[in-house]
């Protein structure tokens, strides 16, 4: 009986939670302060913040879906009215794809489900669902965060970098709803910090409401969520450390 028990939860079916045409609305912000006169920006390795800063919001819209493949195209419109369209897909099941890894994952994954089957984001894991109640009423996020840290001495001058990105996808659609990263960079006595922060305006599937003043849950869109883990990518080859 356990081992068929094993055997049913190790097939249970993945499944799509998005329709074709539906699309989804985000906005972008970029934060960077520092009081290391030397300091410029975008950081190195961060070079595709400069972009993002660019952005004044990002549009995904579901052009397909078939089995568990989800296409998408993303329309970027920048602050200075030009705009650009990408294309993507990505499998919810396996998380093969291409521009779209981490947009949409599969519908109703609990605490400790992979966010993909294979693949190297096999290994990350829903932290918990957290329940958020809106005016509109309560939705249940699936949550994950992944946090980097390091810390060197080079010629008596200690350098400390952190990074925390936090991604929330709405359960039932498996749209990715709120993340935010945030990086603070120490080297001897001078501090910078940035952060990537977006918020999900609007949507076709579900009415957004406006977040409440105290919220200290930052939200980023599709662009911000791919360059975090590109930048994190880049930083080190270790796996990120889940919290």
């Amino acid at each position: 009986m356990l081992s068929t028990m094993v055997v049913t939860a190790a097939a249970q079916e993945r499944t799509v939670g998005v329709n074709e045409d539906s699309w989804f609305t985000y906005e972008i912000e970029v934060n960077w302060n520092s009081n290391d006169p030397d300091a410029v920006f975008p950081p190195m390795a961060y070079e595709d913040m400069e972009i993002i800063n660019a952005t004044e919001w990002a549009k995904m819209t579901v052009t397909g879906v078939s089995g568990t493949n989800v296409s998408v195209q993303f329309l970027t419109h920048y602050e200075n009215g030009t705009e650009e369209i990408e294309d993507g897909y990505i499998d919810v099941d396996t998380g093969d794809g291409v521009n779209a890894t981490l947009t949409v994952i599969a519908a109703n994954l609990d605490a400790n489900d992979s966010i993909y089957t294979s693949g190297d984001y096999s290994a990350f894991t829903i932290n918990e669902t957290v329940i958020r109640t809106y005016p509109d009423g309560v939705r249940n996020l699936n949550h994950i965060n992944m946090t980097y840290e390091q810390s060197w001495t080079i010629e008596e001058t200690d350098y400390y970098i952190s990074q925390s990105t936090n991604l929330y996808w709405d359960k039932g659609t498996g749209v990715i709803v709120e993340n935010s990263l945030e990086v603070y960079n120490q080297t001897g006595e001078y501090v910078t910090t940035w952060s990537v922060v977006s918020r999900l305006a609007d949507s076709s599937v579900w009415t957004i409401p406006e977040f409440p003043a105290y919220s200290s849950m930052v939200i980023i869109g599709i662009i911000a969520t791919v360059t975090a883990i590109a930048i994190e990518q880049r930083l080190t080859k270790k796996q990120p450390r889940q919290e």
